[in-house]
């Protein structure tokens, strides 16, 4: 009776997984057959015929005695077709798909040829011998049972150990765990004709397998349904504990957002599902995760080159086709960093920095939109974390960051009329770094903002401090980015600034790109009023570039437009863009800049084109605060450097 008892008890907790699954799968969205809900099932149908079989072997109830063999060969094929599908199950996560169909196929055979022997036998009772009253007496058959079901785990722990070093660790642990439970109990059932140990076993199993996959449930990405950068971390970790080879894909959407900006953030959330969904047929050969927004990576064994370019010509035929969405087509275009492993220090960090350090790379020469990470990258990248370590020095140490100023020159009388401040970062042992090195890594590692504070504050003194010299100038201009200008924050910051060096704010002006006002908010329109009402004027800065359109010339009030320098070096047209875009600008009334002006001819069309001021090397690089002081204390004239 107890063993009954302990099969009802199991029953229901069974039972109560599977149900609890199945609510789960339904509240996430993404339901399907998975492996707890196959494994699940076939183990409550033993469960089940096992009550049954149990319960009329007790006298509990009465069954016709066909009936009762025919239900006492069900429970013993119950048992191999049971540990099938939960082999089948590991085998499917261990071993690669076309593999595994073969397996699962070959030992679908086996199961059905053991059916229809069982079965044969009810007409010659030499495997199964039963009484007159349909109850099992003895006979090979249950021992053949066991010895099919052994074979099935044996499969599987030869499966388990062919990939032994691919898999996490807990992992390893829970299937070779189950997998001998599994052969123990059976072993126990055949030697003392008990199944208690299998049935307690096998449910004690079944919940921590549920909970297990409750934990992976935790390092699924909510929106795609593919593994999250929690499960990414988890990866590489065992990466460097193992030391494994492999080759390693970070995937990053470029300008992702103007598909949300363009069509809605549904579509966008959309798009990352079919490209996920497209992404994940890559999981015969590895693993793909979403790492956070518009980022994606492979993780895969380690590639020929020539495997290389088949998967990368695989993802850009995938971008290429596009994808349709509510009748609207999509495409993207992506970028990918590939990191080989093991690296030089194997370490988490120097795996991932080298990711992020080969996708800044291919983000700064734009036209290559794939590199892979190798040797002589290796200096690049260190210089890359020794700048960001003076970064973080220069944050707290201000005497670090250099202010030079290019200065602004009225094309009339060749005056300057205004100038650029132009941040630049000295470090004893790096020298000076150009803006092209330390600015991404100052936007990557957040620090862009104490450093524009710092610039604002240090041109805030110069004005204040000079303020004969400096009464010339029409404004001094910094650039501030996307960020800043959304950042309330930010904003009281430099209001504070203003504040305590009570300097005069109609000297200061903030150059802002087209790329800032795309996706306007109530915050940077809050703060563009703010700073607009103590005086602060703004420049539109780099127009003739990316988004340029009159839409943003109409509805903000730009005190100056500056040309860029691609527009003013446009000679292999002719100089037709410059033409277009000056003649447009002088048609709406802006007063215009032309920057990067470097030489004669170049002077000349700017000229031509009715624009009164200049900015470049053609007059003057950035320089010094002492040299432009000593301009503007002589007669504020710049001669050509000819």
């Amino acid at each position: 009776m107890e063993l009954i008892v302990a099969e009802i008890i199991s029953f229901f907790i069974v039972a109560a997984i599977l149900i609890e699954h199945r609510r789960s799968q339904k509240d996430s969205k993404h339901p399907k057959q998975d492996s707890i809900t196959s494994v699940a099932f076939s183990y409550l149908f033993y469960l089940g015929i096992s009550i049954i079989v149990h319960l009329s072997m007790r006298g509990y109830l009465t069954l016709f005695p066909w009936f009762s063999r025919v239900a006492t060969l069900i429970h013993m094929l119950a048992i191999p077709t049971y540990i099938l599908f939960w082999m089948r199950a590991i085998e499917r996560r261990l071993l690669h798909q076309r593999t595994a169909r073969i397996l699962e196929r070959v030992q679908v055979s086996i199961l059905t040829l053991a059916a229809i022997v069982t079965f044969t036998d009810l007409a010659f009772n030499r495997l199964f011998i039963f009484s007159d009253a349909g109850r099992f007496i003895e006979g090979p058959g249950l021992l053949y049972m066991h010895l099919l079901s052994s074979l099935f785990i044996l499969i599987q722990v030869i499966s388990l150990f062919s990939r032994w070093r691919q898999i996490p660790s807990y992992i390893r642990i829970l299937f070779l765990f189950s997998s001998l439970f599994l052969l123990l109990s059976l072993i126990f059932f055949q030697w003392f004709r008990q199944p208690y140990l299998l049935g307690l076993s096998s449910t004690f199993m079944l919940l921590l397998s549920y909970l297990v996959w409750q934990r992976r449930e935790l390092t699924l990405d909510l929106l795609t349904r593919i593994p999250n950068y929690t499960a990414y971390y988890e990866h590489l970790k065992h990466i460097v504990h193992t030391r494994h080879e492999t080759t390693i894909l970070m995937l990053d959407i470029e300008n992702f957002r103007l598909i949300n900006e363009r069509y809605g953030n549904s579509y966008g959330d959309r798009f990352l599902q079919l490209f996920a969904a497209k992404l994940s047929t890559f999981t015969t050969l590895g693993s793909v995760y979403r790492l956070f927004g518009n980022r994606f990576a492979l993780i895969l064994p380690r590639q020929t080159h020539n495997g290389v370019v088949r998967i990368v010509q695989g993802i850009r035929a995938i971008t290429n086709e596009g994808f349709i969405i509510e009748d609207v087509p999509i495409v993207c275009h992506i970028n990918i960093a590939i990191v080989e492993t093991p690296l030089k220090t194997n370490t988490l960090e120097e795996i991932a920095d080298s990711l992020d350090f080969t996708m800044v790379k291919i983000k700064e020469r734009r036209r290559v939109s794939v590199i892979i990470f190798n040797q002589k990258l290796i200096p690049l990248r260190q210089r890359k974390l020794d700048i960001l370590s003076v970064l973080r020095k220069a944050v707290r140490d201000e005497s670090m960051v250099k202010v030079h100023y290019q200065p602004i020159i009225d094309m009339q009388d060749h005056h300057i009329i205004a100038a650029e401040a132009l941040m630049r970062i000295e470090d004893e042992r790096l020298g000076m770094i150009s803006p092209g090195e330390f600015i991404p890594a100052a936007e990557m590692a957040g620090l862009i903002s104490p450093l524009t504070e710092i610039i604002i504050r240090k041109v805030c003194t110069l004005l204040k401090t000079h303020e004969q010299q400096t009464s010339h100038l029409s404004h001094i201009s910094i650039n501030i980015s996307a960020d800043d200008l959304n950042s309330s924050e930010f904003a009281h910051r430099i209001l504070d600034v203003i504040e305590q060096t009570r300097v005069d704010a109609r000297k200061l002006s903030f150059e802002v790109t087209e790329s800032v006002l795309l996706s306007p908010s109530d915050s940077v329109q809050k703060n563009w009023n703010a700073f607009s009402e103590r005086g602060i004027h703004f420049l539109l800065d780099d127009f003739g570039t990316g988004y340029s359109n009159l839409e943003t010339l109409v509805s903000k009030p730009f005190d100056f437009v500056k040309l860029d320098r691609s527009v003013v070096s446009n000679a292999t047209n002719n100089y037709e863009l410059l033409v277009l875009i000056a003649g447009m600008l002088k048609y709406l009334g802006k007063s215009m800049v032309a920057e990067g002006v470097e030489t004669e001819e170049q002077l000349q069309m700017v000229k031509g084109q009715g624009i009164q001021f200049v900015q470049g090397y053609y007059f003057s690089k950035p320089v010094p605060e002492a040299q432009l002081l000593a301009w503007l204390s002589g007669n504020l004239r710049i001669n050509p450097k000819v």
